[in-house]
C-alpha cells in the first residue's frame, strides 16, 4: 500500500518533465516522478533496471503491439 501526494508544479516545469518522460518512454508523468524519486533516494547503483522495466512496460507494448510487429515476427518466424 502507498500513500498519495499532490505535487504542484510550475507550467514551464510540467511541460518540461511531461516532454522528457514522453522521449524516454515512461508511460505517465507519475512513473517518471517516482523514478526520479527513487534515483535521489537510494542511487542508480542500487537500482537494478527492475523500476525502468516496469515504468516502460506499457509504452513498449503501444509501440511493438502492433500488426506491423506481428507481420514482422511471423516473417522471421517462418524461416525457424
Amino acid at each position: 500500500m502507498g500513500t498519495q501526494i499532490s505535487l504542484k508544479l510550475s507550467d514551464r516545469m510540467f511541460k518540461a518533465a511531461k516532454e522528457y518522460a514522453e522521449s524516454q518512454g515512461y508511460d505517465t508523468l507519475q512513473d517518471f516522478i517516482r523514478e526520479a524519486i527513487r534515483q535521489r533516494l537510494f542511487g542508480e547503483e542500487q537500482l537494478s533496471g527492475r523500476f525502468t522495466a516496469l515504468a516502460s512496460e506499457k509504452a513498449l507494448a503501444r509501440r511493438w503491439l502492433t500488426k506491423e510487429e506481428d507481420e514482422a515476427w511471423a516473417h522471421l518466424q517462418s524461416r525457424i
